[in-house]
């Protein structure tokens, strides 16, 4: 869980700071820069919920899984008197 939280926070970072040297390289005053600046953290504020909404999701089908397997029939296992041939 740590390695994601820090994973999403330099994401953030790494973003804030993209959009800010653009800002800076194509002269966007600064009004405008924090206009983006939020846009792109709600977008990626968006993306976060939507990986943590199909974790969550992933997670309650893997626990109903074993039970839909369960149910299947399992292949049979060869018998000790069976074995295989040796040798060319």
């Amino acid at each position: 869980m740590a390695r994601q939280a820090r994973t999403i926070v330099l994401g953030a970072i790494a973003a804030t700071l993209g959009i800010w040297w653009l800002g800076r390289a194509y002269e966007v005053e600064s009004a405008a820069l924090l206009r983006y600046l939020a846009a792109s953290l709600v977008f990626v504020a968006v993306l976060i919920l939507l990986a943590i909404g199909g974790a969550w999701l992933l997670r309650k089908l893997r626990r109903r899984r074993p039970v839909a397997l369960a149910s299947r029939p399992q292949r049979a296992k060869p018998s000790a008197e069976v074995r295989p041939k040796e040798g060319p």
